[in-house]
């Protein structure tokens, strides 16, 4: 028995790095999972297919989630492909997320806003309503940032997105108060997001770690990895975590209690 068995959950972003992590995570908890990026490539394929291998149900979507009718089509079809939805992670990002704030313009910003907030948001709602009209209730967790926490330097616009969204999950579980949903965010710090080295190891939740020198700046001394945000995902997801509802969980290496601040650079 896993912690997530016959669950239907759908993970936005989860061709690479945290979002594959977390549906890998939830395929070997029992959970059936819709993974969903843009790009449709073998890459995406893979989870799908290294999903099924776990013994569960698995899809992949392909859907442009930073549009209001893109999340709201994705859930819906979700909902069609497995007959309901009881876990909706808000993983998809924008690459880069990181500008100057002399080069930051309006078409950048909308962009960052529009996926990382807006999304989030609207993808939300619509999960919520459908998880009241299945009466089971669920949960919904959009992924944070360190950078909600901290200023760094070219992250603003990012860290301002990220911002919104851990007010937002205490302003929608009050908002949902008494449907039996709960709202969470997870912040996540300085995280890998390679793949595994090689296509034999795709069954690997993790990829290939940060480097020693990333490693040095943290508490924990070691860089983050997929499976760090996929337990903590677990946790809130499962029954484990029934009791905690518009929270932000910080999962960082110690990153934000520690100081200076630094984050991988294209050296490391």
């Amino acid at each position: 028995m896993g912690l997530l068995d016959k669950k239907n959950a759908l993970i936005t972003g989860s061709r690479k790095g945290i979002g594959r992590g977390i549906a890998l995570r939830f395929a070997s908890e029992g959970a059936n999972v819709g993974i969903n990026d843009i790009v449709n490539d073998e890459i995406s394929h893979s989870v799908v297919e290294e999903s099924k291998n776990k013994g569960v149900r698995s899809s992949f979507l392909q859907y442009d989630v930073s549009t209001v009718n893109g999340i709201e089509s994705l859930i819906d079809e979700f909902v069609n492909q497995f007959g309901s939805i009881d876990i909706l992670i808000n993983n998809a990002i924008l690459q880069p997320q990181d500008r100057n704030i002399w080069e930051v313009d309006e078409l950048f910003w909308d962009k960052v806003m529009n996926l990382s907030l807006k999304a989030y948001f609207f993808g939300a709602k619509r999960a919520a309503k459908h998880m009241i009209s299945q009466g089971n209730g669920g949960k919904i967790i959009s992924l944070a940032s360190v950078h909600a926490y901290a200023a760094m330097p070219d992250w603003t616009i990012y860290g301002v997105a990220k911002s919104g969204l851990i007010r937002m999950a205490k302003g929608l579980s009050v908002d949902l108060r008494g449907k039996g949903i709960n709202i969470n965010c997870i912040a996540p710090g300085a995280i890998s997001n390679s793949l595994p080295k090689n296509s034999s190891d795709f069954s690997s939740v993790d990829g290939i770690p940060h480097p020693d020198s990333i490693a040095k700046d943290l508490p924990t001394q070691r860089g983050g990895l997929p499976s760090d945000i996929a337990n903590a995902a677990l946790y809130l997801c499962s029954d484990l975590g029934s009791y905690v509802n518009g929270e932000t969980i910080l999962v960082d290496g110690g990153m934000i209690a520690a100081a200076p601040l630094r984050l991988p650079t294209e050296e490391d």
